[in-house]
Order: C-alpha cells, then structure tokens, then sequence
C-alpha cells in the first residue's frame, strides 16, 4: 500500500513537472514578447477550480491529469490585438519553441544534478574470460575502461560498437587501475565462443560524482548524445540497426510502469539516479517529440509560420485550425490505442 502511494505520488510529480515546465516556457516567452495569455492549465478540461491570476492570466486545475495547455488571447484570430496570431511570425515560432526549450533545459539541470551527486558514468570490467584477448593482454577485473581509439566511455555499449566495429584491428583502450592509467592494445576476435564477446570482457557501470562544472559539462555532453539518439530512432529502425521489436510506444500508463520500477530501483540502491533518468529522459522525448512537423504539435504549428514565411501571407486561420484538430483527434486516438496496449501488455524493464 505504502509502496503504491509513494509511487504514484512520485510519477505525478515527474509528469506534473514536465508538463509544467513545457508550458510556463510557452507563458514566460509569451509574457516576453508581449503576447498576452489568458489561461495556464494543468491538466486538460474540464476545468476543477481556479487557483489564481497573475499578470492577467488564469491558472487552473483541471480534470484530465495526463497534460496542460497555454491558452493565449487571440490564437488563431490574427485580428486580435495583442494576441499569439497577430504577433510577427517570428515572435509566434519563439514562443512554440519554448515549450521545448524550457523541457531540454530542465534535462540539462537534471543531469547536472545526477553527475554531481552520483551517476553511472563509467565502465569497469567485471570478469576476463579464460584464454580470451582480454587475459592475453592483462586486463583485470576491476579495471576501469577510459577510451577507446580515443573516444571517452561512458556506456558499456560505447565500449561494444567500438569492438565491433574493428574485428580483427588493434583497438588501443585507456585503463584505469587503482588510481593508474595505462594504454593495451587489443585485438577483438572475429569468431568466439558464447556467451563471449569479441575481446572476452563482462562489463558494468560504476557510479562516479564529478565537480559542479564538471557535472555541467557531462550534462551537456550527455543531453546531445540522447537528443541524438532520439533524432535518429528512425533511421535506425529502417536500417535494422535497432530491431522494431526493441522499440515500444508508451501512453501515461506504460509511463506509470517505468516510473514505478525505476522508483523501485531507486530504493534498493539507495540512490537517487534512476528516477533523474527517466526524469532527464522522458524531458528530452517530450522536448524532440513536439518539435515534430506534426498537426497539433508544436512542431506543425512552426510549420504553418515557415509555410507564411515561405509564401509570403499566412494559410487561413480557420483551415490551419481544422488541421490541428484533426490532428489531435488523430493523436487522442493513437493515446488510446496506447493505453490499451499497456494494460493489456503492461511495460517490464527489469526481469
């Protein structure tokens, strides 16, 4: 019983607090540029109660937990004076940017928090396998693995692309041993026996703590490598370079299931960085997702204003509006889909 409130109450504060920092990056930007806003929600309607107003806008609970809205004056009447559509169409696009602005900056501010405190940054080798090109060359249980032909490791599969990726080729790795540093050079196998691998090495994560500016900096480094990886999803799946199978959209529900073992997780080690990754992660998803050329989407609102730009005067207002409906009832539709599918087939992370 305990467990499931003090889960719940987690996930709705990681998912209330993204979807509030997407939107007050929308208000704040709005606010800047002198478009006015009248409503700022939690949730979808219907409306539960008016919690305040502040600079003439209305900030409201409502019904439907899964989101929140900005509600701007004038959004799709352009002869509204100060109002979002009869702002220039540049100040239009910063403010749809924003929301995605504000989720990939409250990442960076995660991960910071997680490389300061505690975080799984770097790969040690958990056993040498007998007679492999590991032991030939005095590798050791223990050792940390720095680089590889010069590129810093940070995820057991950095480390497992690169061996790959070189079969039969010398890969020079750098090797931390108590507190020592040393260059080997190894030669992955091209054939070898299951379940080893191409040098004969088990890995895992060893949890490290950097400086504040270092911390900053992995951050950094790590919020590219995701929005990266995300990006490029596509075009792996095409390729078969990730197996569809690997890959599953997720509703709220499916979210609620990752939350809960990664809390769970969590607990058992006594630290805080299973639920910042998801946090951090689940932001920068939500952040490259909106950006989407997509009906309803951020993303497909910037697209009308690069299509006003391209032709020289804006579509319609009342047509762009039938489109992103459609495109929300498109999207409500794949939600409930999705729901579904995660009840029926509920997500496990860890066996």
């Amino acid at each position: 019983m305990f467990e499931g409130l003090r889960n719940l109450l987690i996930f709705a504060l990681v998912l209330g607090g993204l979807i509030f920092f997407h939107e007050l990056g929308h208000f704040l930007v709005a606010l800047r540029l002198g478009i006015k806003v009248k409503e700022f929600g939690l949730g979808f309607p219907p409306r539960l109660l008016k919690l305040g107003r502040w600079c003439g806008t209305d900030f409201t609970l409502n019904a439907i937990p899964f989101g929140g809205f900005v509600r701007p004056l004038g959004e799709d009447d352009p002869s509204i004076e100060g109002g979002l559509a009869a702002a220039t169409p540049w100040r239009r696009a910063a403010v749809l940017v924003a929301g995605s602005g504000a989720n990939m900056l409250l990442a960076l501010l995660v991960l910071t928090a997680g490389f300061a405190t505690g975080w799984p940054d770097r790969v040690a080798i958990l056993e040498v396998a007998p007679y492999s090109p590991a032991e030939g060359v005095g590798l050791r249980t223990g050792d940390i693995v720095l680089s590889a032909n010069g590129e810093a490791i940070h995820l057991p599969l950095q480390l497992a692309d690169i061996t790959y990726a070189n079969l039969g080729k010398p890969v020079l790795l750098e090797i931390e041993r108590q507190g020592a540093t040393r260059e080997v050079s190894v030669v992955p196998r091209t054939e070898w026996p299951e379940p080893q691998g191409p040098i004969g090495v088990a890995l895992s994560w060893e949890i490290t703590s950097y400086p504040l500016l270092r911390a900053a900096a992995r951050a950094l480094q790590e919020t590219a490598y995701q929005v990266r990886e995300i990006v490029l999803l596509p075009a792996r799946l095409i390729t078969r370079q990730i197996q569809p199978s690997e890959v599953r959209l997720v509703s709220p529900v499916g979210l609620k299931a990752i939350n809960d073992q990664a809390v769970d997780v969590a607990v058992q080690l006594g630290a805080l960085f299973p639920v910042l990754q998801l946090l951090a992660f689940v932001s920068l998803a939500l952040a490259v997702t909106n950006l989407l050329p997509l009906p309803a989407l951020d993303g497909g609102r910037i697209l009308f204003v690069l299509l006003e730009k391209v032709r020289g005067k804006r579509i319609a207002p009342e047509k762009e509006g039938l489109v992103h409906f459609v495109g929300m009832a498109m999207l409500l539709g794949l939600m409930a889909m999705l729901v579904i599918q995660d009840i029926m087939d509920p997500v496990v992370l860890l066996q």
